[in-house]
């Protein structure tokens, strides 16, 4: 499998603007625009602390997976995500070990992202999600960024 590393880790907030200032004033965050996500009605905003992004997402309205997230758990940790090469064979190995996803297909969103070398990106980026019961409990993301995107 390759998964390079940690990349980025998904943090549910009630209050967008509020969630960016803390990680400006707490950590000096480098903070990224707002991307909206229509699917899961939530926007979402990359705060890079060192080599990690942290990605606060909040609600957009009233149900979503975010908003139900809130709902039954409050603020804090989502998910993990993994930077990998080859997202389809990522899902095939882990497949293969017993890891259910919640999509049976890479998901594929246009973004714009930054990275660790400074470079912006407007290219699809390829992710998908694992069941948090097949793996401890924890939702692991998995992330194909775009070709020659530098991971940290």
């Amino acid at each position: 499998m390759d998964t390079k590393r940690i990349t980025e880790v998904g943090v549910v907030v009630r209050d967008l603007d509020q969630a960016t200032q803390l990680f400006e004033h707490l950590f000096d965050a480098e903070v990224g625009g707002i991307t909206i996500v229509e699917r899961y009605q939530m926007h979402f905003r990359m705060c890079r602390v060192g080599k990690v992004d942290f990605e606060l997402m909040a609600p957009t309205g009233d149900t979503g997976v975010i908003a139900d997230f809130l709902a039954k758990s409050g603020e804090g940790l989502h998910h993990i995500a993994f930077a990998v090469d080859d997202i389809e064979d990522t899902m095939g190995k882990l497949g293969k070990k017993g890891v259910q996803f919640v999509d049976h297909a890479p998901m594929r969103q246009q973004l714009n992202v930054v990275d660790y070398a400074g470079r912006t990106f407007s290219d699809d980026i390829q992710f998908t999600f694992s069941y948090p019961k097949s793996i401890l409990g924890i939702l692991f993301e998995f992330i194909q960024y775009p070709s020659g995107y530098q991971t940290p």
